[in-house]
């Protein structure tokens, strides 16, 4: 490694971490989170665009992050440390809110979401050197880290579907749907199930197709 490349490397560490501070800064500015709220549900007077320009801040410096080892490492580790005041400040301070659509568990799908993006940034800051002739391809801690990321969010997102399409065709009728009705609930845990089935047989038919392409191009 060359001097020059030496003291460049700073650069995208900076430039991540600058710019996941600043996405940090505006979702405060912006009203979306807040320490000495005790209504129960949080305010009501965020400031969407501030919000929105948040979010495409911080994925940016997630994105920077991927440019280097060491960005990736200290980009996921500082994700690592906000993830823990969020449970922190969840945990302990009652006044403690996260608001976006003024949805429940908005601030654990937050939690969750930051968890796996560091989960994802410091797995690939694992990756070893590979030689020229099987380079190309993730290691395991790398593929671990994005096949849980990826069932996750699948999980999620099946949960969600699940109890939209319950709503969709129970809640319009004119009985309507009782608030704390359970089938609901229900419709959202069996498409969870139903999102973790596919991600595992998709991880299972990814790895044995890896593994035929590893052994097909394994010289004689």
């Amino acid at each position: 490694m060359t001097t020059q490349e030496q003291r460049s490397l700073p650069s995208p560490v900076v430039g991540g971490l600058g710019l996941l501070g600043l996405g940090i800064v505006l979702l405060g500015v912006g009203g979306f989170v807040r320490f000495h709220d005790n209504s129960g549900t949080g305010s009501d007077r965020w400031i969407l665009p501030l919000g929105v320009l948040a979010a495409l801040v911080a994925a940016g410096g997630v994105g920077v992050a991927f440019v280097s080892t060491q960005s990736r490492r200290w980009v996921g580790g500082a994700l690592v440390l906000l993830d823990l005041v969020l449970v922190w400040q969840s945990a302990s301070n009652g006044g403690f809110r996260f608001v976006w659509m003024a949805d429940e568990g908005e601030l654990i799908l937050l939690e969750v979401a930051i968890g796996l993006i560091a989960l994802l940034l410091l797995a690939l800051s694992l990756q070893l050197p590979r030689p020229a002739a099987s380079a190309g391809g993730l290691q395991w801690p790398a593929r671990a880290a994005l096949y849980l990321s990826g069932v996750v969010a699948a999980v999620i997102v099946g949960f969600f579907v699940g109890v939209r399409l319950y709503e969709a065709e129970y809640c319009g009728r004119p009985e309507g749907c009782d608030a704390d009705d359970l089938t609901g609930l229900g419709w959202g845990v069996t498409g969870s199930l139903i999102a973790l089935a596919v991600g595992v047989v998709v991880i299972l038919v990814t790895e044995v197709v890896r593994r035929q392409q590893r052994k097909v191009g394994t010289p004689a």
